[in-house]
């Protein structure tokens, strides 16, 4: 990954640069800037996952369509809400839940999965500080998520949304471990910012592109609110919405 080359390089960088300004009074100032090139770049990879600093993963479809993918559910008044859109217009969405909350609305959790949409894991707790989690820690709070979902459904997930899209190395082992896939965005709606409805609509259809994985919450009811004029959006512009596993050529379960 990219976070093993600029390591390499930066260690590299500091052995040549070394020998080489010894002797001039500069050599401080110049280790001093390659250390802070490399905090630097671990701090943007960290946060900014389609860096792909740590973790490789899926930001855009292959397909020319989109995909609506919703995190932070299942949520016992907006999730059905948002069901029953996709319902009526005919459009198939990926909920990332959190284990948590999967635990507390199995229902919900089925209703999703019959009505024909995927279910992945957005972690167990969402922790604000799951960044800093040790690895074995990490990989008892994605599998608890996993668990979660198996006993509602009976699939096992292989998506898995880092929770703030913040990734590390730790992520890297133990996505590798469970044999899941890292799945990113390419366009944020920006809706837990979101004042109003229209301003959501204005954000996502103003930046909509075909191949697009975009992320919203079904935690908010803002989201709802808008969720049918962004359907009737792509309707209008002949931009099919399909389900994540089509658009990324990937099984969204791996067999329990």
């Amino acid at each position: 990954m990219k976070h093993n080359i600029v390591t390499a390089i930066s260690a590299i960088a500091l052995v040549l640069c070394g020998f080489a300004f010894w002797e001039t009074g500069y050599v401080e100032i110049i280790l001093g800037l390659i250390v802070i090139f490399y905090l630097a770049s671990t701090t943007y990879g960290s946060f900014q996952i389609r860096a792909n600093y740590f973790v490789k993963s899926i930001h855009k479809g292959n397909k020319k369509s989109v995909a609506f993918t919703f995190d932070d559910g299942p949520d016992p008044e907006i999730t059905p809400r948002i069901l029953a859109v996709l319902k009526e217009k005919g459009v198939k969405a990926t909920f990332f839940v959190i284990g948590k909350k999967a635990e507390k609305y199995p229902d919900l959790l089925r209703q999703i999965d019959e009505e024909g949409h995927i279910v992945a894991n957005h972690s167990y707790s969402h922790n604000h500080l799951i960044g800093f989690f040790s690895k074995k820690r990490l990989n008892q709070d994605l599998t608890h998520c996993n668990e979660a979902i198996i006993a509602a459904l009976g699939k096992s997930p292989v998506f898995f949304r880092p929770p703030f899209g913040v990734t590390n190395p730790r992520y890297a082992n133990v996505l590798k471990g469970l044999k899941m896939q890292s799945i990113g965005w390419s366009l944020r709606s920006f809706d837990t910012r979101a004042k109003n409805k229209y301003q959501l609509i204005e954000k996502v259809i103003s930046n909509l592109k075909r191949r697009d994985i975009v992320l919203l919450h079904d935690n908010r009811a803002v989201t709802a609110d808008a969720l049918e004029d962004l359907i009737e959006h792509c309707f209008n512009k002949n931009i099919e919405i399909q389900p994540l596993s089509i658009i990324i050529n990937k099984e969204p379960y791996e067999t329990v």
